[in-house]
């Protein structure tokens, strides 16, 4: 008899340094906690652990190799071995190129009565250009012709996809659901108390050190902010390549005791719970998870409007992208205002935003 798989989800790597990644590991850990039999295939060789606690009620297939070019290679046999062992019901992804190989070997006929299931993590066409967007494109016309449901994150998302490939609206079904958060994981994290944030005022920020995430912005208005708030610190949790950039920015401008790039961390919640402000400075995102993370902590929030989405949450101050001035001014606006009353307006957004929810409208819509 052919074993069977409830659920197929393939990700880039064990660790969970974004958005996407943290989406799969809940929809991961809610399905296994529920019965589901899941099966994660992970495109790099173990690294991190950051899915060890998930080894005892789901199976974990590491690759064998760091290279992401030798793990794309080496994932084709390994997903024809999976579709020959295993009946797969459904297989969820959120990355656009491995969406695009598990919808591939379904026209091949591997995965012939498998649900294909992927996820944009970003505006691809908002976000790309050059050869980076033709490679893109050329993975959406090989692959996705063999997906059952594409989900969005965002209208803009939709939008933007379906005016770069506009055959997808007569050919795929595409629709468009917000992130879900996982509260349940997050009353566990946010217990954990940091003595060494007490007493402190600081603004937080968190993501990949990468010039997406606008962290030189932000750099820069709060060398404006300190002039009426001149105990306000800054800390910038994430690592990446921009490290040394950023570094340079702060100690050009006189910030050294001032603004602090703390690398990654395991668990944000007690840093946004303790910050003066929570602030999300990014340029361009795809809907960024972090914002509902700070809201779920705080209510002092400010963010750019980097996605579609974000103008729609009552109590979040907005100003516009990559604007030093508007920035700051949004910050100031935020310190001054008493934003108490905003805890309840948080609390019914995330309310909307559960796992189960995000499970039953994707299984809904197939």
């Amino acid at each position: 008899m052919t074993k069977k798989i409830d659920w197929l989800f393939i990700v880039p790597q064990d660790r969970l340094q974004g958005g996407a990644e943290q989406l799969l590991i809940n929809l991961v850990t809610y399905l296994a906690d529920n019965g589901e039999k899941c099966h994660v295939v992970f495109l790099l060789e173990k690294i991190y652990g950051d899915w060890e606690h998930l080894e005892k009620s789901c199976v974990l297939e590491y690759g064998t190799s760091r290279n992401v070019f030798k793990g794309f290679l080496s994932l084709i046999p390994r997903l024809r071995s999976i579709s020959r062992k295993y009946q797969v019901g459904r297989s969820f992804t959120s990355q656009t190129l491995i969406n695009s190989m598990i919808g591939f070997m379904k026209k091949l006929g591997y995965f012939k009565n498998t649900s294909v299931i992927v996820r944009e993590s970003n505006s691809i066409f908002h976000l790309l250009s050059g050869a980076k967007l033709k490679r893109y494109i050329l993975a959406y016309w090989i692959g996705y012709h063999g997906v059952d449901l594409v989900i969005c994150q965002t209208e803009f998302m939709k939008d933007q996809l379906l005016k770069g490939m506009p055959w997808m609206k007569k050919k795929l079904k595409l629709i468009v659901l917000p992130n879900p958060i996982d509260m349940d994981a997050i009353r566990e994290k946010e217990k954990i108390v940091l003595p060494e944030l007490k007493h402190r005022e600081f603004i937080i920020a968190a993501g990949r050190l990468v010039p997406a995430k606008g962290f030189d912005v932000l750099i820069k208005s709060l060398k404006s902010l300190q002039q009426d708030f001149p105990r306000l610190e800054l800390l910038i949790l994430g690592e990446g390549p921009e490290r040394e950039h950023l570094q340079e920015i702060i100690d050009s401008l006189e910030l050294k005791d001032k603004a602090h790039l703390i690398g990654f961390v395991p668990n944000v919640y007690p840093y946004f719970r303790g910050a003066t402000v929570c602030v999300l400075s990014s340029r361009i995102e795809g809907f960024p998870n972090v914002l509902l993370q700070m809201m779920s902590q705080n209510t002092k929030v400010v963010s750019t409007l980097s996605a579609g989405g974000i103008e729609n949450l009552e109590g979040v101050f907005t100003c516009e992208i990559e604007n030093e001035a508007g920035l700051t001014n949004a910050i100031k606006t935020c310190l001054l205002t008493d934003t108490n009353q905003y805890r309840s307006l948080f609390d019914a957004e995330l309310e909307k935003r559960t796992v189960a929810a995000f499970l039953e409208n994707t299984i809904n819509n197939l």
